[in-house]
């Protein structure tokens, strides 16, 4: 069975339930939801990490992970968390009308150094890095932009989309007074606006009925279709990183993809070894798709190793969940969750000490269908946006346009807790 389709909110036992994508009426929704159901809150297992004793919203799981033949590793830095000694809690939460299927859910840890601290790069290394300085300038489209990334504050640099083509693009250029020594790197932290979400969701709404014939092609080994899906992502991009070298020439560096609009992902972009003095460093995105937090350069030290930590005990309403535990532990299986689901995750770190954390996820989501989407399906759109991306950016910009200004109060506001 590739994928089960249902009206019924009865959660189904065992293996079905990783693959149970359900149409829910707005009835069950909040009413921001049912304001615009394009900005409903959703996008993958969402968790917190406890700061001053509040829950602090610190990560996302593997969010471009919408079916199983999607299913990958997620690994995020969680910048601001500390541990309480050997003790470490997260709290894990699906808050949204989505199936969400789990394989794991473990940290990685990182004995922390005076001065230094430990980032990820998409390769997959990690390294220490020290001597982290703000750019000594910072210019976007709508002028000055220092201040939203001189540090890690969730005072972000963002603008908004193209008001005739949703994959116009944009530049910032920014520079350092100094090259972060003989192996310097740039760190940044991103996220995405709604602007994927509501894509996707308008996606869903076009195919309607047919949804889970799309869904259950792809699942089958469609790789014309899964292409095309790939495709309208690409069309978006993700964040070019550009150095100018000393001939005064553009040279791509890296190419950020991290999807994602709910928690902020901190990148570790190394620069190649000719970079001048006072480095010039550019980014290269659709406008309006990507907030940045934070850019620093820094000098690249060795590689770090973690100690690679699974959940030693699981807690759901109050109790020890000993089933749920197995499962998070068993990579051939899945911890399914459902809308309005939260589970208390703690790990036991090697020694009384401070570390850097991240978090390392893999699973897969899938979104649930609203009767409203299914009231604007229309196949040919649906076409045309899959074989089309470029003059679907185009036609879609308008309806976009007119909910922009909307969406992060309605996203923020909707998320799904159950009683």
């Amino acid at each position: 069975i590739t994928l089960v389709e249902t009206n019924k909110l009865s959660f189904h036992a065992g293996n079905l339930a990783a693959v149970s994508v359900v149409s829910v009426p707005l009835a069950i929704t909040s009413i921001y939801c049912i304001t615009n159901p394009k900005a409903c809150f959703g996008s993958c297992p969402t968790f917190y990490a406890l700061h001053d004793d509040d829950w602090q919203l610190v990560a996302e799981g593997f969010s471009s992970s919408i079916l199983p033949v999607f299913e990958k590793k997620d690994v995020d830095m969680l910048y601001w968390t500390k541990n309480n000694g050997r003790n470490f809690r997260l709290k894990l939460t699906n808050e949204a009308l989505e199936t969400h299927a789990i394989r794991y859910a473990g940290i990685l840890a990182f004995p922390k150094e005076e001065g230094k601290r430990v980032f990820a790069t998409a390769q997959g290394e990690f390294r220490k890095m020290k001597n982290l300085l703000p750019p000594a300038e910072c210019m976007a489209p709508e002028g000055n932009c220092l201040a939203e990334v001189e540090e890690m504050d969730h005072r972000e640099l963002y603008s908004k989309a193209g008001s005739r083509n949703l994959a116009e693009k944009e530049e910032v250029v920014f520079s350092f007074n100094n090259t972060g020594g003989e192996n310097p790197g740039l760190v940044i932290s991103t996220r995405q606006t709604l602007l994927t979400t509501y894509l996707f969701y308008q996606g869903l709404a076009y195919t309607g009925n047919y949804m889970g014939y799309y869904m259950s092609s792809i699942e089958n080994g469609n790789n014309q279709m899964k292409k095309k899906v790939e495709g309208l992502w690409d069309k978006l991009g993700g964040i070019e990183v550009f150095m100018k070298t000393a001939e005064g020439k553009w040279q791509l560096v890296e190419v950020i993809e991290e999807m994602g609009p709910i928690a902020a992902d901190v990148h570790l972009v190394k620069l190649p070894g000719n970079a001048p003095d006072n480095v010039t460093l550019k980014l290269k995105m659709t406008r309006g798709l990507w907030r940045i937090d934070y850019l620093a350069l820094g000098e690249i030290g060795e590689e770090a190793t973690p100690v690679v930590l699974n959940p030693e005990a699981v807690w759901n309403k109050g109790l020890q969940d000993e089933k749920s535990l197995q499962l998070l532990n068993d990579t051939s299986n899945y911890l399914v969750t459902f809308p309005g689901d939260h589970y208390l995750l703690d790990y036991n770190l090697p020694e009384n000490r401070a570390y850097e954390i991240f978090l390392n996820t893999k699973g897969y989501y899938l979104e649930w269908m609203r009767d409203e989407w299914l009231a604007e399906q229309d196949l040919g759109k649906a076409k045309l946006m899959l074989a089309f991306p470029g003059l679907f950016m185009r036609r879609i910009a308008r309806a976009f346009k007119n909910s922009e200004s909307q969406m992060e109060d309605i996203f923020w506001g909707s998320r799904y807790v159950q009683n």
